[in-house]
């Protein structure tokens, strides 16, 4: 059996991912001066918090399913998944943190099942 290259070059991607957005929350309260453990008092650090924790609740699912999928299927495709991933959870950080408070709740509600 092949080693999953790919799955683990995205799972580095994913390690960075979180620790990036960890580092912005640190960026964001430097930036607003609001000490730890404070987590409310700026919008701009609320919404980098809420990011933050929006990554580290999506772990328990990606990672497991990433490396099922690379182990039971294919290192390719579940690398390509994981790469969208990746993609998507910047885009979605890009996009939570240029909007105002609620304005991204269609966005939200848009990817619930119909």
């Amino acid at each position: 059996m092949e080693l999953p290259v790919y799955t683990s070059l995205i799972t580095l991607f994913i390690a960075v991912y979180y620790v990036g957005v960890a580092l912005y929350v640190a960026v964001v309260r430097a930036k607003t001066k609001i000490s730890a453990p404070a987590v409310t008092g700026d919008p701009l650090l609320e919404r980098a918090i809420r990011v933050q924790m929006n990554a580290v609740e999506t772990a328990p699912a990606i990672l497991p399913a990433l490396w099922i999928a690379a182990l039971w299927m294919s290192d390719l495709w579940a690398a390509v998944f994981g790469l969208v991933w990746v993609l998507a959870r910047v885009a979605y950080v890009r996009l939570y943190m240029a909007i105002p408070p609620h304005a991204g709740q269609p966005l939200g509600r848009s990817s619930l099942p119909s």
